[in-house]
């Protein structure tokens, strides 16, 4: 029996209007896959279907939603085996693996399962999507050529502006844009650990909301960010709780 293929299939970046954005940000092709899978892996159930939903408003599904199968699965820590998550792929049935926002095992749960069906020697088929890094990258005026991402710094303060400090001193020494996100609820905390460790010459951009219609990007040096907290500017206010990805040059 010939093994199925595994398609990482891309997500909007936010979840509210899917159905509007989905023909500006996933092309026609990746959505008429998507309608034509049965199985699934995803982060959640309840969003999936959201996404599929949306789906079947530029291509019928392939099945009724609530006949979709779908397993949920986060990471790891998730209780599942993860080889029966890709017993369907060994059945012969082409399986998605859908992630929350993005691109899947991009800063995403999912590269296990990639990694075994390598192992599995199953076809693995990325599909076209948004990418807020490497949006926020060609938006930040920053170096696209060398760059390097580091997901997420340390929660504690002191730990976050040594962390700061150490990837700034390697962006200077490289001449690399250093790439981190952070928990929506945690973005101040994270601007006000930049103002207080980088040097005020060091070029910083915060991308928010990338792709949907109230994205905002400011690309400033340290000083400037300096002046704009201080005056409690609207833009500061803005990336309070709104998913972002930072960057920063120095």
């Amino acid at each position: 029996m010939s093994k199925g293929t595994l398609f990482l299939i891309p997500n909007t970046l936010g979840d509210e209007a899917r159905e509007e954005q989905l023909p500006h940000v996933i092309p026609n092709e990746v959505t008429k896959q998507a309608s034509q899978l049965e199985y699934w892996i995803v982060e959640n159930a309840k969003t999936a279907r959201s996404f599929l939903k949306a789906v079947n408003s530029v291509h019928p599904l392939i099945k009724p939603l609530q006949e979709m199968k779908m397993v949920e699965w986060s990471g790891p820590s998730s209780k599942i085996d993860i080889n029966d998550l890709l017993k369907p792929l060994l059945s012969g049935h082409h399986l998605g693996l859908l992630s929350e926002a993005g691109l899947p095992a991009v800063a995403d749960p999912g590269t296990e399962i990639v990694a075994l069906a390598h192992r599995l020697k199953i076809s693995v088929k990325p599909l076209t999507g948004p990418s807020s890094l490497m949006l926020a990258l060609m938006a930040s005026g920053m170096n696209g050529q060398g760059f390097m991402f580091h997901g997420y710094l340390a929660i504690k303060a002191l730990e976050r502006i040594q962390e700061l400090r150490s990837l700034e001193s390697q962006s200077k020494k490289n001449r690399a844009t250093q790439l981190w996100i952070e928990t929506p609820y945690r973005n101040l905390g994270m601007l006000e650990s930049c103002i207080e460790a980088l040097h005020p010459n060091t070029q910083l951009c915060i991308a928010t909301h990338l792709t949907l219609s109230d994205e905002l990007v400011v690309s400033q040096t340290i000083s400037e960010w300096r002046k704009a907290w201080s005056s409690q500017s609207p833009k500061i206010k803005y990336l309070e709780k709104k998913p972002a990805v930072f960057l920063m040059q120095a």
